[in-house]
């Protein structure tokens, strides 16, 4: 079977791992490491680098969180896709907010792991079933300073505000040039622009400001 990608899985219960690594090494991925905790979390990302990280959210003494924030201060460029059993709102924005680049819930089907996965490795972000919903109501709920959503609108061109919404499905950077009949590297201009036009610093960013803005419109 072909190498599908390079995982490290993190979580404190080692039935949970021992489940997963079984699933995913089925379909084709290579666990590359197992870890219980935060600090073993951080340091296997940069000794696998490249690789996929799975970040249980609840791990005790340095959760999840807190490792993917520091992942996100040390400019490793993790890829990091959250695995909770939670689906709150709070939870999903903290993820986010904190540089995670895919959400996915404990129970999720199979498929939807390995979407995610095979999505985020190649720099995308990706929410599973439910969850863009939850974030949807979420960050509608937020407060921006009165004007901004004007003043941001009339900053972003046509086909930025095209861009950006695609960047809220789960396109690659290829799919949506091939959708919009553009040149990857003509997408990857305009999403640096949209970027410094919306003072973020990566996709999940440009999503969570985009739908405060009332600029993308999550239906799930």
């Amino acid at each position: 079977m072909t190498d599908k990608g390079r995982v490290i899985i993190a979580d404190d219960h080692g039935l949970f791992r021992r489940g997963l690594r079984q699933l995913l090494e089925g379909e084709g991925y290579v666990v590359v490491a197992e870890v219980t905790n935060g600090d073993e979390a951080l340091t296997s990302v940069p000794e696998n680098p490249g690789c996929v990280l799975l970040l249980d959210i609840d791990m005790p003494g340095m959760n999840g969180l807190e490792v993917a924030r520091r992942l996100a201060q040390r400019d490793d460029d993790a890829k990091v896709v959250m695995l909770s059993v939670r689906e709150d709102r709070d939870a999903i924005l903290s993820a986010i907010s904190a540089g995670a680049r895919g959400y996915v819930v404990k129970d999720a089907e199979p498929e939807q792991l390995y979407a995610a996965i095979d999505l985020v490795f190649h720099g995308g972000t990706v929410l599973s079933t439910g969850v863009a919903v939850n974030l949807g109501e979420g960050i509608r709920q937020l407060d921006y300073a009165p004007g901004t959503y004007e003043q941001r609108r009339l900053e972003l061109t046509d086909r930025e505000l095209e861009i950006l919404r695609l960047l809220a499905t789960p396109r690659s950077p290829k799919q949506i040039a091939a959708e919009l009949f553009l040149g990857k590297k003509t997408v990857q201009n305009h999403i640096s622009v949209i970027y410094r036009k919306l003072d973020v610093r990566s996709r999940s960013e440009a999503i969570v400001k985009g739908m405060g803005l009332h600029l993308i419109d999550f239906k799930g």
